[in-house]
């Protein structure tokens, strides 16, 4: 989450807990040696030409999926996508979300909150412009690697703690290894698993 780019939305989803722990991981998010992708919303390839946003740093599949080989300078495009990180939406009203595993983003959970209701309102807008997005985004996170369900959600306009049958619900099929390591991290810390970081319990 390198604040260098420019999203189409004309904003850089910038968080202060992701700056603050750039000594320990590295911007890991910004890198692709595990062979992650960036997904693309419906209709941002062809609005981010229009803005002349520079792609050249970004190789494309059927202007959905998208590989950064270099981390995005100003007036290239930073993936909306990029800018949700490490949360993702994973249904259809955008009140529940995927994160990344902590091995991978080392941000609490409870630090997420803000950046939740973020999220839900920039979905939900992209939606009313491009109906039937947020299907395919749901449709096409099911096969992302690295990430779990956030252990909140939102409730008649309330955050929630998710149900065990919520979380079940948006499991993702696949789910890194119980030994994974992050190679791109500078600093190698206990007391990270995949769903829970040292600083979940302050």
């Amino acid at each position: 989450m390198i604040n260098t780019g420019n999203t189409v939305l004309q904003g850089d989803g910038v968080l202060s807990s992701c700056t603050k722990r750039q000594g320990h991981c590295g911007y890991a998010c910004c890198k692709f040696s595990e062979g992650n992708w960036i997904m693309l919303l419906p209709g941002e390839y062809e609005l981010a030409a229009k803005q002349n946003l520079k792609l050249d740093h970004l190789s494309f599949e059927n202007n959905s999926h998208a590989v950064c080989h270099v981390p995005c300078q100003k007036g290239d495009l930073k993936p909306i996508d990029c800018s949700w990180y490490p949360l993702f939406p994973a249904n259809l009203e955008a009140t529940k979300f995927l994160v990344a595993d902590h091995r991978k983003c080392p941000i609490p959970n409870h630090e997420l909150i803000d950046k939740m209701w973020s999220v839900y309102t920039s979905v939900l807008a992209w939606e009313q412009k491009h109906q039937g997005s947020l299907e395919q985004i749901v449709g096409l996170s099911r096969d992302f690697v690295g990430y779990m369900p956030f252990p909140y959600k939102i409730e008649n306009g309330l955050v929630v703690d998710m149900t065990m049958q919520d979380l079940e619900d948006i499991g993702l099929p696949i789910e890194l290894p119980k030994d994974y390591v992050c190679k791109e991290w500078t600093v190698i810390s206990l007391g990270y698993s995949a769903t829970i970081t040292p600083d979940d319990e302050k």
